[in-house]
């Protein structure tokens, strides 16, 4: 008893040092061994922690090979990146290292890792000048992930079963990839029977998502089972084959012992002494009405301890059952084979496809729909990794391979095609940017297409002269426009990007949308667009500042006017001022012209203390030139008006420098119905004395101001209303009122403003400010009633209170609606013309039976130049007419 307690206070004693006292060596052999049981997961972490300890060529080796067999492949480049930064790194560490880089599609990464190399041995593989290609090629078609199905594991291999059906294979179940504060001992021999310890993950699958969208576990009927995958139904649904892999209890009429360990392998295998393999099989069984697999028969060729069998495909028609397989007597690797069955599933002799189809390498997921046969390899050229490849079958014989390239393809493993009686495709990927490891992708028969209208303020389509530039964000790679057809620009969008477009004209804001992203049901992205023009040195405030006598001080009345200014300007970047400055005409001119610099200098120093740069400010300064009275040299004047003449004007200018770029200002996004800039212009109300209609000097100088808005900005106009008090009778109230008004108008008059910009009217006493007929008045109320009121007029609206101007726009021509099919679809524009224009240019290219029609959801003309009657029709007929010349056609069912 005290030899158990002694080895059991050892055991414990060593968990409880063991991150302190296991050295570098001692998790390498650990590293060592866990890879040699194929326990990845955990053979990368250790790898890991070793490197940690102590940087060493051999545990980053270990680590990068660890996630290279997971097919972690963004890990497995990290480390390899590692690997080649040591002096001992061989030949054979920068192949995997490029073969990384490729599947994370670094080409720049490949070349460069080549280019280190002494010589090229074991890199023909590669093919760089394959990738090259593919990695420049473009294609009209885009992949999307299938919405609902795809996890953060391995999803793959989606089939249907007539009844509405889809199933797919997945380890998403539980995982054996816990968090560890320690690395774990391997205290037996036995396999973990709960998750695959090759992944660190459960064992794979078969996932049901019925039309719903509803997912669910199917029960496999084989028993002791492991791995459960790759299932293909026919006859309506009712008969389904798949693959397992099961517990083997005897090997060669033996009983395999309970200390060998055994591998229960999935797809592809790596036999050795140590272990024993337990290979995949191929059943299949009946499918009763609610879904389950009844019961389960195995065909004759199979032997799970020798080879496996994988993905299953049935042509129904023809009798025959296709599948990939490792068996001796192949080209290398996993083949594919062809074996005959009749209605009684009696089954001839398994027959290998041989050249052009199998390779050296490794063939899989073999798929057949008319006279096109679909598989994925990793043996003839392409992308890397798995690749999808087609080949032309008739007569029983396979001809003319041929890579599908992009976007099926990509750097990593792309396999499981399928084409649905729908029309649509589908695909299994581990390419970056999915949801998990292996994903289910959709495909899409065509590319968004774009369509943006650029018109004026008007609406009006602007025809030409200006620029658009879209960038693909992801890649910031340009995307090009066609630019043929009136104010229109026509693209094509990868499915699911986001783009930014820039369009711009000279004397023109430039239009920036940021937000593109190429969804929509119909296919078709759609924007309008308006081009403002930018309205150059536009007068948007103006006001006066006075001095003192032969002074150039800022008085303390001048400030409030000044810190507005300043205020202004520091929220609107776009705004320039001009300081006009003047004196009256006391002094030498000599004097005067000195004298109204100060004052502008003033000014602009004054708005430099509140943060406005002084190249903001344009200065210019008149002396005694420009007086706003008569009172000139030798003329007696009032104090008053002198003081009219000791000014500086203030004119706030929007976009002063003509022909300059300017971005549309945030503030100013209305700016085609808004007539003033957004910046509210001040008017005064004169007020008059008691019976009188006589202007008071406080009025002069107010009005002085209005006359200097006037001929900065010459198309506002004026509308004057002349009021009273409610003291008088009506009719005299009335006389009254039109003399407020006139004195107003005639004085505008004669500091030069044109008669005709001015209107007027009185009201009398009509419209009192205060009704003081109801209760007493005080006298300043009385004087808020005595009153002209001026109103700054635009195109008929009142600048300070402006309303959105009506729209209108024509209806579109009355066109009959499409009928029900697949239309090949060649050009989508917003006017009729462009459309006839578009089908005109077709005629030249020998396409006489174009047409088009108004489509009732988006109002828009399609142009088409035929007809189909199935998607797999449409998709052989595109590339035909593609390679007529039509390469931007794309389909659209309608």
């Amino acid at each position: 008893m005290n030899k158990i307690f002694k080895a059991a206070f050892v055991i414990i004693f060593a968990l409880l040092v063991y991150e302190k006292s296991y050295g570098q060596q001692a998790l390498l052999r650990y590293a060592d061994k866990e890879y040699g049981l194929l326990h990845y997961q955990e053979s990368a972490e250790a790898y890991e922690r070793a490197f940690e300890k102590r940087g060493k060529y051999r545990a980053a080796k270990g680590a990068a090979l660890s996630h290279e067999k997971m097919n972690d492949y963004q890990s497995a480049f990290e480390w390899w990146e590692k690997v080649i930064g040591f002096e001992e790194s061989v030949t054979e560490d920068y192949v995997h290292f490029a073969a990384a880089a490729n599947y994370e599609g670094k080409l720049e990464e490949v070349l460069v890792a080549l280019d280190t190399l002494p010589d090229r041995e074991g890199l023909d593989p590669l093919n760089l000048d394959s990738l090259q290609y593919w990695y420049q090629s473009k294609t009209d078609l885009a992949l999307e992930p299938m919405e609902g199905v795809n996890s953060p594991t391995a999803d793959f291999g989606l089939v249907e079963d007539g009844k509405g059906n889809r199933y797919f294979t997945s380890d998403r179940g539980g995982s054996g990839n816990s968090k560890k504060s320690a690395i774990r001992f391997d205290l037996s021999g036995k396999m973990n029977e709960d998750f695959y310890e090759w992944t660190g993950r459960d064992f794979l699958k078969v996932y049901k998502a019925d039309s719903t969208g509803g997912i669910s576990s199917m029960e496999v009927p084989v028993p002791d089972s492991y791995h459960f995958a790759d299932p293909f139904f026919l006859d309506g649904g009712n008969t389904v084959f798949y693959t397992v892999t099961r517990k083997i209890k005897r090997q060669n009429g033996k009983k395999i012992r309970p200390d060998k360990r055994v591998n229960p392998e999935m797809d592809y295998g790596q036999p050795s002494d140590s272990y024993i393999d337990f290979y995949s099989e191929l059943y299949f069984s009946h499918v009763d009405d609610e879904g389950k697999f009844t019961d389960y028969q195995a065909v004759p060729w199979n032997d799970a301890t020798g080879y496996s069998i994988i993905t299953p495909f049935v042509d129904e028609e023809a009798g025959m059952l296709y599948f990939a397989s490792d068996m001796p007597g192949g080209l290398g690797g996993y083949d594919i084979y062809r074996v005959s069955f009749d209605d009684d599933f009696n089954f001839g002799t398994p027959e290998n496809l041989g050249e052009p189809i199998n390779s050296p390498e490794d063939e899989r997921d073999p798929f057949l729909m008319d006279d096109t046969f679909y598989f994925s390899s990793n043996g003839h050229f392409g992308l890397g990794g798995f690749d999808l490849f087609s080949a032309g079958y008739r007569g029983g014989a396979f001809s003319g391979l041929k890579n599908l390239g992009v976007p099926y393809n990509s750097p990593r493993d792309d396999f499981s095609f399928l084409l649905a009686e729908d029309g649509q495709t589908y695909l299994s990927s581990n390419r970056s940017g999915g949801a998990g490891l292996d994903d289910i992708y959709t495909m899409q028969a065509r590319l968004m297409r774009f369509l943006a209208k650029v018109v004026d303020c008007d609406g009006a389509l602007i025809s030409d002269g200006f620029m658009a530039e879209m960038i693909k964000k992801d890649e910031q790679s340009a995307l090009e426009l066609d630019q043929k057809s009136a104010g229109e620009l026509h693209g094509d969008l990868t499915p699911g990007a986001d783009y930014s477009l820039k369009i711009s004209k000279r004397g023109y804001f430039p239009v920036h949308d940021d937000l593109i992203k190429a969804e929509a049901e119909n296919g078709l992205v759609e924007r309008s667009y308006t081009l403002v023009p930018i309205p150059y040195r536009r007068t948007v405030f103006v006001d006066l500042v006075y001095y003192d006598l032969d002074k150039a001080v800022i008085r303390g009345d001048a400030m409030p006017v000044l810190d507005k200014v300043a205020e202004l300007m520091a929220s609107q970047s776009y705004l320039d001022l001009q300081v006009r400055s003047h004196t009256d005409s006391r002094a030498s001119n000599q004097y005067n012209e000195e004298l109204s610099s100060s004052r502008a200098d003033a000014v602009a120093a004054y708005l430099e203390g509140k943060g406005i740069s002084s190249e903001r400010v344009h200065e210019a300064w008149y002396g005694e030139e420009e007086l706003i009275n008569d009172c000139g040299d030798g003329k007696p004047c009032p104090e008053w008006k002198h003081q009219l003449n000791r000014r500086s004007e203030l004119v706030l200018m929007a976009f002063s420098e003509e022909g300059k770029a300017y971005e549309l200002p945030a503030d100013l996004k209305d700016l085609c119905e808004t007539p003033n800039l957004g910046v509210m212009m001040d008017v005064p109300i004169i007020y008059f004395d008691f019976d009188k209609h006589t202007l008071r000097p406080e009025s002069i100088s107010q009005l002085d101001r209005v006359a200097l808005l006037m001929r900065e900005r010459p198309t506002v106009e004026l509308a004057l209303a002349g009021h009273t008090d409610i003291r008088g009778s009506e009719q005299y109230n009335e006389g009254l009122s039109e003399h407020r008004a006139a004195v107003v108008r005639d004085y505008l008059i004669s500091l030069g403003i044109e008669e005709d910009r001015i209107s007027y009217k009185w009201y009398g006493k009509t419209r009192p400010v205060h009704d003081c007929a109801e209760q007493p008045c005080t006298e300043a109320e009385h004087q808020l009633n005595r009153r002209t009121e001026i109103m700054l007029m635009l195109d008929g609206v009142n600048i300070n209170d402006a309303s959105s101007k009506p729209s209108s726009s024509g209806e579109m021509s009355s066109l009959p609606s499409a009928s029900e099919g697949i239309y090949l679809i060649s050009g989508v524009f917003s006017t009729e013309k462009n459309a006839e224009d578009h089908l005109k240019e077709l005629e030249k290219q020998g396409f006489v039976d174009g047409a088009y029609f108004l489509n009732a959801e988006d109002q828009l003309y399609y142009c088409y130049v035929t007809t189909f009657e199935s998607y797999h029709a449409a998709s052989k007929g595109l590339e035909a007419y593609k390679s007529k010349g039509l390469a931007n056609a794309w389909v659209k069912k309608i």
